[in-house]
């Protein structure tokens, strides 16, 4: 089954945004790593999300970009092709969760089958991340 960028946006439930979960599980101490390009149908719709999540908790979010171009709506990117925690990614999107206290990836979600499910994914994530 084929889904564009528009039915996949559609299909996503605006309470699913940002879970009130995701965002009480974000403190300063964590980060995203999103690895993406800029023609990538599932990296376009994911990227306000992040954008949204970003905004709402001050958690950063770094953009690796796969094909050295902006992932809208973030503007800046790294190279990540170079990044040495992205550059062995063949596929996109990947979201990695970078938790400062013990300065490494803790949780890697990968893919999306659907939004809905991402977001459940990205949540937990967040959350076990925070309670390390």
């Amino acid at each position: 089954m084929s889904m564009n960028r528009r039915k996949f946006v559609a299909a996503l439930p605006a309470a699913l945004l940002l879970s009130a979960q995701a965002a009480s599980a974000a403190p300063a101490s964590l980060g995203i790593v999103f690895v993406a390009q800029s023609t990538c149908p599932y990296c376009a719709a994911i990227a306000p999300v992040l954008k949204q999540l970003q905004d709402q908790t001050g958690i950063d979010v770094l953009v690796a970009s796969m094909d050295l171009q902006p992932v809208l709506p973030f503007a800046e990117f790294e190279d990540g092709l170079r990044h040495p925690l992205t550059s062995h990614f063949q596929s996109v999107p990947q979201v990695l969760i970078f938790n400062s206290k013990y300065q490494r990836i803790t949780h890697h979600v990968g893919g999306v089958r659907t939004m809905r499910h991402f977001i459940s994914r990205l949540s937990s994530a967040l959350r076990e991340s925070a309670l390390l």
